[in-house]
């Protein structure tokens, strides 16, 4: 738009391409001098841009592909996309159709920079949601996505006064561009998820470089059919948008359908086709374009082909969709095309440089990598991939400051020299020639102003091939067409206002139904569930139609149908026990009414799937001819009492018993059930120990800096992992920060600690931080969502050894299995210096099956299969710590549990200086109370949850054994070797 609304309309992209590199005169008046910035469009652009910059950030922290460095506090992690699509390229989309509909009017209006405002707006309403840590109704995306609804809303507003003195095709598919992103910011501040409401966004970024495409290359759109063809195209990719929320197992195919048919249109008619091939700046954003089309293809065989578009499996695929399109079709355009968008917003030129190239190949590199990970389900190669996408976006924004730099670097260098060579004289009759013919440039401007707005709507630019060009066959015959032009480009104009119209209809019905009732539409949850649930039925379809001929003939079916509700309280359903007449159709409304992911699996075989808080699904469990039992199988959940029993009343009596048979023997079960497993030995054990690198037990350096930081931030990534315990069994474990104990931080009474949280798992998590007083634990601990992040800030008022670890019910299970650590708080003044320093973390393991995750029965009686310091037992027996003989060490050490007590004891030494949960007991070998000595200590007992240090000194080399002396505990692997030398 601001190219034809400030200057002639361009044939092809060969045109376009001539226009950008030689913009040398862009923000030139006829008389020569300088046009002034426009300072408030460049603070508005630079506004954008940190838009983009915390998007990044935010994409960082979601990959987990920052270490300490980078903590941002919720919700901006899981912000990104909404910013990048409608705080940087919505906002400056904004700015650049506000300035070409300022240029192209006689009145100049202004109301439409209220665009680029509102995004504005929006974006600063993410900063202050998130310095407050509130938000409102709970919802972070309400002031954002409402302004950026706004925002959308007045863009809408600028296509229509411009089709009103330009009515194009072009202008239409722009129109409900605006229309979808409107809608999309709108459901966003309903509360929908991003993850569903992302073909939205993208599809507004989408439709507005297809309507820029199409009026830049408006000369190869010719035909009788083409234009209208790409309206119905749009049309329909539009109408998909709502069904994909609805029924997104049938919206995401019909949604690819469309819009491949309408990238298929756009390609096969766009003069990408052909400039590729030259060289400069043509034959970049030729390739440039036509990768753009492939990724674009790319993201509809995955929405085709993949169920639910990808969404609600392991997510990979779904997001190569999403950023196929976001960085391989969006960002690939953008990239063709900066040279043109840019100059016409700052009013300064940027000639093209070979530097393009650069972000260019960044984004196709990442994308690929991208792809290879989500095709061989290699996360580690997926995350490359999205590192390098990452600083392809910073390359591409070095790319612009520097081109902008080195061409106002020239200019000055220009102008420098001229006027050094001029003398006096000549600059006093330049100054004297320059006056006398200002009124002459003035009066010829406006004429030839007004003969460009008379010949605008009848004409079309042509470029003049030159002898040599490899295009001129193809230039020709787009010169032939260039009569029946303007009549290709008005044709069908007619009807398009009324089909907008009912577009604009369907999308505000969408935007009231949906936002007042966000339940009718599938969740990235939901999804999920639905998926799991017929992955159920599919694996016991065979198992239980056996069951189903044989109750057949006890149990006639009834034609009624029987629908309950089951809701969750606390760790119980509710109701847990119901009874439906034997022989209906049994169909079960479950919704989670707790405060953490929960599911619900039936003996039978049916599954609602995994279920975030407030969410609900259905679940179809059939003709009832037995009764049942049904249980959440999120390990320990049962355990606790979330079971659930079906009464069959009137069934017969042989269908009771083989309930209890079908019961027994049920297959659907999980970590937290007991089971057989492989024994273990403390040979099998030690024997593994030698083959693993052991845990890292020194003392390591300060949280975030050094003694003197008194602001120490982290980011710890929630997530699972196996464990090999001995040859044949391993263990899932959950780990804080990628290692169970999780990591130790460092600090000193009075600091600050900000711990970000990302929850890269499948369950719900949280963290409990014993070394804060002055966080309210139904504030501070609350529970972080898969995919969500959280940031825990506490102040360290008093010292010590504190343990922290996850609060999730049930919090045995989820400490058992990994989800533990120590927080070391040292005096304000330092402790003596010491020889070697350690810390031990002992914890406990209870063994389910091979590959599973810990027994919670085996937890309840409270006896380990293995008590290990540092995760793993018997390895620092294959790996001894090492002190030097006649020195001292000082052992750090804290009883994670969750269930047994610590003796910790040196056997062969004496510790002559013990401090214990807030006080020394004896210091220097001397009793601290009765102030006697010289005196010791043999052993020091922790409870769970205890800890403190103790300092030995050693004069002889050798061996010594480090046990808790708790002895059948030390036999179960709380054994080390402390080496001497």
């Amino acid at each position: 738009m601001a190219q034809q609304d400030s200057k002639n309309t361009h044939l092809s992209d060969t045109a376009t391409a001539s226009n950008a590199s030689n913009s040398s005169n862009s923000g030139m008046r006829q008389s020569g001098k300088q046009l002034p910035l426009p300072k408030a469009r460049i603070v508005l652009l630079i506004i954008a841009a940190l838009s983009m910059l915390v998007s990044v950030c935010g994409a960082i922290v979601r990959s987990n592909l920052q270490g300490s460095w980078l903590a941002l506090p919720s919700p901006l992690p899981d912000m990104h996309g909404a910013l990048m699509v409608f705080g940087f390229l919505g906002g400056a989309i904004g700015l650049e159709r506000a300035v070409a509909w300022r240029a192209g009017s006689s009145t100049h209006p202004v109301w439409g920079f209220a665009v680029p405002l509102f995004a504005v707006f929006g974006t600063i309403s993410v900063g202050v949601t998130t310095a407050i840590g509130r938000a409102p109704l709970g919802r972070a995306s309400l002031i954002p996505g409402a302004l950026w609804a706004i925002a959308m809303l007045i863009l809408c507003a600028v296509y229509v006064g411009v089709w009103t003195r330009q009515r194009s095709h072009a202008v239409v598919i722009q129109f409900l561009g605006a229309a979808v992103g409107a809608a999309g910011a709108a459901l966003w501040a309903c509360g929908l998820d991003a993850d569903i409401l992302s073909p939205w966004w993208l599809m507004f970024l989408v439709l507005t470089i297809i309507g820029e495409r199409l009026e830049l290359a408006h000369a190869a759109f010719v035909g009788p059919l083409v234009r209208p063809a790409l309206i119905t195209a749009t049309v329909a990719t539009v109408l998909c948008l709502p069904v994909s929320l609805v029924w997104p197992l049938v919206g995401y195919p019909l949604l690819a359908l469309c819009f491949a048919a309408l990238l298929v249109l756009m390609f096969t008619y766009d003069t990408a086709r052909k400039t590729w091939r030259a060289g400069g700046v043509t034959g970049f954003m030729g390739i440039s374009m036509l990768s753009a089309y492939a990724w674009g293809l790319v993201a509809c065989c995955i929405w085709l082909f993949v169920p639910y578009g990808g969404l609600g499996a392991d997510g990979l695929w779904w997001d190569l969709a999403v950023h196929a399109l976001a960085l391989g079709f969006i960002m690939a355009m953008v990239v063709a095309h900066v040279c043109v968008i840019v100059p016409s917003i700052i009013r300064r030129a940027m000639p093209f440089h070979p530097v393009l190239w650069t972000p260019l190949c960044v984004f196709q590199l990442g994308l690929l990598l991208r792809a290879l990970g989500t095709v061989r389900q290699e996360d580690h190669i997926w995350q490359l991939g999205d590192a390098i996408t990452i600083v392809g976006m910073l390359t591409l924004m070095a790319s612009v400051i520097t081109m902008i730099s080195l061409v106002t670097l020239r200019r000055r260098k220009r102008i420098a020299s001229r006027t050094a060579s001029q003398t006096q004289p000549q600059l006093q009759t330049h100054s004297l020639q320059q006056t006398q013919s200002k009124q002459q440039i003035d009066v010829k401007q406006k004429q030839q102003h007004q003969l460009q707005n008379k010949q605008q709507s009848i004409r079309s630019t042509i470029l003049r091939p030159q002898p040599h060009d490899p295009f001129v066959p193809d230039l020709k015959r787009h010169t032939k067409r260039s009569a029946s032009l303007p009549a290709a480009q008005t044709r069908g104009l007619a009807p398009l206002p009324y089909i907008s119209a009912v577009v604009c209809i369907v999308l505000v019905a969408t935007v009231g139904v949906i936002g007042t009732h966000p339940t009718w539409a599938m969740s990235a949850d939901e999804i999920s569930s639905t998926r799991a649930q017929q992955s159920a039925s599919h694996a016991d379809a065979s198992s239980n139609s056996s069951d189903a001929a044989s109750l057949s003939s006890a149990v006639t079916p009834t034609g009624h149908t029987t629908t309950v509700q089951i809701g969750v309280d606390g760790m119980a359903f509710t109701p847990n026990n119901i009874e439906v007449p034997a022989g209906d159709t049994l169909i079960i409304e479950f919704t989670n009414s707790g405060d953490q992911i929960h599911d619900l699996v039936l003996d039978n075989g049916v599954s609602s799937g995994r279920i975030s808080a407030g969410k609900h699904t259905t679940m179809q469990v059939g003709v009832l001819s037995r009764s049942m039992e049904g249980w959440c199988s999120i390990a320990g959940h049962r355990q606790m009492g979330m079971t659930l029993h079906i009464e069959a009343t009137g069934a017969p009596a042989d269908a009771a018993s083989q309930t209890h048979t079908q019961h027994s023997g049920s297959t659907h079960t999980n970590s937290s059930i007991s089971s057989a497993i492989p024994s273990v030995s403390s040979a099998d054990l030690a024997a593994q120990a030698k083959t693993e690198q052991a845990y890292h037990a020194a003392m390591p350096a300060y949280t975030g800096g050094d003694r003197n930081t008194t602001v120490r931030k982290a980011t710890f990534d929630i997530s699972k992992g196996m464990q090999q315990i001995t040859k044949n069994l391993s263990r899932e474990v959950w780990m804080f920060g990628g290692s169970q104990p999780g990591p130790v931080l460092r600090g000193k009474v009075g600091d600050t600690f900000e711990i970000t949280l990302v929850n890269n798992s499948d369950m719900d998590h949280s963290i409990d931080f014993h070394a804060g007083d002055d966080a309210v634990p139904n504030i501070a601990m609350t529970t972080i969502a898969p995919g969500k992040s959280f940031v825990y800030r506490f102040t360290a008022a008093r010292s010590g050894i504190w343990m922290y670890h996850c609060s999730s019910s049930p919090m045995s299970l989820h400490i058992a299995n990994g989800m533990t650590g120590a927080v070391i708080v040292e005096p304000a003044e330092p402790l003596p210096a010491v020889d070697a320093e350690y810390v031990l973390v002992e914890s406990e393991q209870y063994l389910g099956a091979d590959e599973s995750s810990a027994d919670a029965n085996k937890i309840a009686t409270l006896n380990p299969d293995i008590v290990a310091f540092n995760g793993r037992a018997f390895q620092y027996d294959a790996h001894p710590l090492t002190m030097p003989a006649g020195g001292t060490a000082r052992f750090w050490v804290l009883n994670a549990g969750p269930n047994v007590p610590l003796s910790f004891h040196i056997v062969g030494a004496q510790f002559a200086t013990v401090w214990t949960e807030g006080h020394y007991t004896v210091r220097n070998n001397t009793d601290v109370v009765t102030g006697e000595g010289p005196t010791g200590s043999q052993a020091v007992s922790f409870l769970p949850a205890q800890g403190g240090f103790v300092e030995v000194s050693i004069p002889k080399q050798g061996n010594y054994p480090i046990v808790n002396h708790v002895m059948s505990f030390a036999e179960r692997g709380a054994h080390g070797i402390l080496r001497v030398e």
